[in-house]
């Protein structure tokens, strides 16, 4: 993947904002505490029900990852660790304090490598059907590997809800060219090695704040059994499995799991106020 010539159109209701020099395309939505969504392997697009839903209650800051959607890509920009980093830098930049962070596969292995370097603005965490932990041994992996399947299949694997077929000839310009940057940034990040970094297992105790591991019944991407392996590897986490749902948890049961994050939150809100209390 090269970096950018041409500046992408960004999409409706999102504002470039610069970040340590890199120009990011970013959706912010509603009022109240600060939520950093990090978006999947689809881009901001397959989420946006639940962005808007999320929008009633948090103020959603939703960037699309370098080289996704209609963020740059600088030229040195190849790992998810770059992608981390720079999420680090947008919160101080904005002065967030006490943010929730909900990544969603793709986007839960970037909060993950967030995390583990620093998380003193960070007071909870939600990750649903996250990638990043190593699946198998080196000889074998057991989640599939995407980049070997033909598009429509690979589009039919990842979600219940039934998808039509891409009409790539028919689509709007800018449409199909922030489909293809999504695609081809996957790539770019998640190649070799397969979409999990080998050292974040060994890293994971440093992510100790509250954390809700989210994940499909029917992921057919990982099975269910990883969400029960990630909750056990973090120091302070829940699994919460969601019925008649893939791995595109946004696409297929996007009301459920803003329910599972509004509740989790309010718990946190309750849990402190107890404390405060106790305090007095």
């Amino acid at each position: 993947m090269t970096p950018d010539t041409a500046e992408p159109v960004l999409m409706a209701g999102a504002a470039r904002m610069d970040v340590a020099g890199v120009a990011l395309g970013v959706l912010r939505r509603g009022q109240g505490r600060p939520l950093l969504f990090l978006h999947g392997m689809d881009g901001l697009e397959g989420a946006l029900d639940l962005i808007d839903g999320l929008s009633g209650e948090f103020q959603v800051l939703a960037p699309s990852h370098p080289g996704f959607g209609a963020s740059a890509l600088p030229a040195d920009f190849d790992t998810v660790d770059d992608i981390a980093y720079l999420y680090l830098d947008l919160i101080e930049a904005l002065d967030l304090r006490d943010v929730l962070v909900v990544g969603l596969s793709f986007g839960g292995w970037i909060a993950q490598e967030m995390l583990i370097k620093s998380r003193d603005r960070v007071s909870r965490l939600v990750l649903g059907a996250p990638l990043g932990l190593r699946t198998g041994d080196r000889r074998r992996q057991d989640a599939i590997d995407l980049f070997m399947l033909p598009m429509r299949e690979a589009e039919r694997l990842l979600q219940v809800t039934p998808c039509a077929d891409a009409d790539l000839a028919g689509m709007d310009e800018e449409r199909l060219k922030r489909l293809l940057r999504n695609r081809e940034a996957v790539s770019l990040y998640g190649w070799s090695p397969y979409l999990n970094d080998p050292k974040l297992r060994r890293r994971l105790h440093r992510l100790d704040v509250p954390t809700l591991v989210v994940w499909g019944a029917d992921d057919r991407l990982i099975p269910p059994r990883y969400g029960e392996e990630y909750a056990r590897a973090l120091p302070d986490a829940r699994l919460e499995t969601i019925a008649a749902c893939g791995h595109r948890i946004a696409v297929d049961r996007p009301d459920k799991l803003k329910r599972l994050i509004s509740r989790f939150s309010s718990n946190m809100r309750a849990t402190e106020a107890g404390h405060a209390r106790l305090a007095v």
